[in-house]
């Protein structure tokens, strides 16, 4: 699996520059700078404080692993975007990935999510994946669930009233997955 193709200079719809890149050791600060810029709901429902510059560190050591791969994007050297393929080494689950893609504010409706689901899809053919999975809470991650949509995933399952907010309110989770077509790994 090269990664030849990085940095991966794009334009946004906005004619916005923006360079697709995988995660460096030297980010971990960006990064924190990153996840303590956004509002409480953006980072919330993740399982680990993306605030915390350890869990940072642990993200990065798995991307070097390889239990994972880590992309940037970044406009004007500062991250505004990051996401996630998370894959299992060993199991029943190893042929699937996750996903996981979170913007800055300022870059939602731009189409980077797109760029980025678009590239994270061709990393998991690359790595022999069959399925990708991603996860949303419904009426925080509203936009992403129809972006994702759009990029051919249907959702599997609803679990209503699954998880709470800062609030205490509580929200449905909704699990989307996307079958990869080997064929298309030329995409």
């Amino acid at each position: 699996m090269s990664l030849d193709r990085y940095p991966k200079e794009i334009i946004l719809k906005d004619h916005t520059e923006i360079v697709l890149r995988p995660i460096e050791e030297g980010d971990l600060d960006n990064m924190v700078q990153f996840y303590k810029h956004l509002q409480v709901p953006f980072r919330w429902f993740l399982k680990e404080d993306p605030c915390d510059p350890e869990i940072i560190q642990k993200w990065i050591a798995n991307h070097q692993m390889r239990k994972a791969f880590f992309l940037l994007a970044v406009h004007d050297d500062q991250i505004v975007a990051n996401a996630i393929l998370l894959m299992r080494l060993y199991g029943g689950r190893k042929h699937v990935g996750r996903l996981r893609i979170i913007l800055a504010p300022d870059f939602m409706g731009k189409q980077l999510g797109n760029w980025m689901i678009f590239d994270l899809t061709k990393r998991a053919m690359e790595k022999g994946l069959e399925k990708l999975r991603a996860d949303f809470v419904v009426g925080v991650e509203d936009r992403s669930i129809k972006a994702f949509q759009k990029m051919h995933f249907v959702k599997e399952g609803l679990l209503t009233d699954y998880v709470q907010d800062e609030k205490g309110n509580y929200h449905d989770y909704q699990i989307m997955t996307k079958q990869i077509n080997q064929e298309f790994s030329d995409f």
